[in-house]
C-alpha cells in the first residue's frame, strides 16, 4: 500500500478516480480520492501487472478486508482492519506454495484467541492462545 499524497502538483486536494503508472506503462495503483483522502476500493500492482494487494479506504484510512498476493498471483494473506487502522477480525497468511501458513483473530490490533501455524505441507506445527 503505497503512500500517495492526496494533494496534486498545484496544492489542491485530489478528488475522483486516480491511477498511477510504472515507467513501463502498466498501472501501479488505482483507486479514488474524496477531497484529498483515499476512499473506497484501491488496488496495487507489481511492475509485471500482477496484483499486489487490494482493499478499502475510508476517509484516508485503511478499513475492512484486504488481500495480498505473491508475485505469482497466489494469495499471500487476507485480513481486516477497524476504523482506527488496527488489525481486526480473522487473518490468514499463506506459504508461497498456497498452503496455509497461519491463521487467527485480531481485536483492535492485538492477537486474540487461538492462533495456528502450519508448515509448507499443511501440517499443524504450533498452536498458541492469546487473551
Amino acid at each position: 500500500m503505497k503512500d500517495i499524497p492526496g494533494i496534486d502538483e498545484d496544492g489542491n486536494p485530489k478528488h475522483g478516480p486516480f491511477k498511477l503508472f510504472f515507467k513501463n506503462g502498466l498501472v501501479s495503483c488505482e483507486g479514488e480520492f474524496d477531497h484529498g483522502k483515499k476512499s473506497g476500493q484501491w488496488k496495487y500492482f507489481l511492475n509485471n501487472g500482477q496484483m499486489q494487494s487490494s482493499g478499502r479506504y475510508k476517509d484516508g484510512r485503511i478499513v475492512g478486508r484486504w488481500k495480498w498476493f505473491f508475485k505469482t498471483g497466489e494469495i499471500r494473506g487476507t485480513g481486516g482492519f477497524d476504523d482506527e487502522e488496527q488489525k481486526h477480525g480473522s487473518w490468514k497468511r499463506y506459504h508461497a506454495n498456497g498452503q496455509l501458513w497461519d491463521e487467527g483473530r485480531f481485536e483492535h490490533g492485538k492477537k486474540k484467541g487461538t492462533w495456528k501455524t502450519y508448515d509448507e505441507a499443511g501440517k499443524l506445527v504450533k498452536t498458541q492462545s492469546f487473551k
